[in-house]
């Protein structure tokens, strides 16, 4: 996998887990205090999140990091 490929995939798996979470991205957007389309851009994988932040992700989606990166 390379580097994009790499966040296309952690985007998906936002995306995947705000759905199961019934979160809107605007929703999930305030609880991290960015707007809807930043959450759009990091779901896309245009957006190259730290790790902080993917932390917080799982924080929020109340789910283990680790959910996030492994297949």
């Amino acid at each position: 996998m390379n580097e994009q490929e790499i966040y296309v995939f952690v985007g998906y798996k936002i995306r995947e887990w705000r759905s199961i979470k019934n979160l809107t991205q605007e929703q999930l957007g305030e609880k991290l205090n960015m707007s809807r389309p930043s959450i759009s851009n990091i779901e896309a994988g245009r957006h190259h999140i730290s790790l902080h932040l993917l932390f917080r992700l799982a924080y929020i989606l109340e789910i283990p990091p680790q959910e996030l990166i492994t297949k």
